[in-house]
């Protein structure tokens, strides 16, 4: 016989109205629980001391930490590194601003006057010589006048004697073209500058060449009359 109140239906029985529960699942931490990573604290530390060498160590390390723990930091490290890019650059430039300043090319030897004389010009011996002169007229006494100039050629300083005798060869081939044929060359003396080792280097190749009273100053010019 079917319990009362039943109407002769069928009743379900409930055994409870709850779930069941899935298991136990690990929580992500709250973002007031995840510490900051120490190797981010470093590599900003480490960025404004500045270590750089330590902090491009330290930099990446942190991130890849941060990445796998998911702590904090990431800002950190980033802010160290490009500290350290900042500083890497500073320093580029004040090195390129002391060599700048401080290594500069040494400035060539000024070369002895003597061998800007051009043909024709009357010259009067400096405290040094022939070597630094002091161009005057003409037509005043004078201690040498320039009858020819030709340059030498070749990179390669050939030696003294070599050049001294490419010298006296050039000069001699141009001295009687010059001279008036009246004067007597027993009362006249012919010299020659040429450049040394250390004008060579400079990048002097002239030859000057210059002739001379056999005793005392020339009182007037040398040279042939326009014909």
């Amino acid at each position: 016989m079917d319990p009362a109140g039943s109407g002769g239906r069928p009743t379900a029985v409930a055994h409870g109205t709850g779930q069941q529960a899935a298991p136990d699942q690990q929580a992500a931490p709250a973002d007031g629980a995840r510490h900051t990573d120490g190797f981010a604290v470093a590599t900003l530390i480490s960025g404004i001391v500045p270590v750089v060498p330590l902090t491009v160590i330290l930099g990446p390390v942190a991130l890849i930490r941060i990445s796998r723990t998911r702590a904090r930091g990431r800002s950190l490290a980033i802010t160290g590194l490009a500290l350290a890019g900042l500083w890497t650059i500073a320093a580029a430039i004040g090195g390129a601003v002391y060599l700048t300043r401080h290594h500069q090319p040494p400035k060539p030897a000024a070369l002895p006057r003597v061998f800007s004389l051009r043909t024709g010009q009357c010259a009067d011996a400096g405290r040094s010589g022939m070597s630094n002169p002091t161009v005057v007229s003409c037509n005043q006494p004078h201690d040498a006048e320039v009858f020819g100039t030709f340059s030498l050629a070749g990179h390669r300083y050939p030696g003294a004697a070599a050049v001294q005798q490419q010298a006296d060869q050039g000069c001699a081939a141009r001295l009687s073209a010059y001279l008036n044929p009246q004067l007597s060359l027993s009362s006249l003396t012919e010299s020659y500058v040429y450049p040394d080792a250390g004008a060579w280097a400079a990048g002097e190749r002239t030859v000057v060449c210059t002739v001379r009273s056999a005793s005392g100053q020339l009182s007037g010019s040398v040279r042939a009359a326009p014909g």
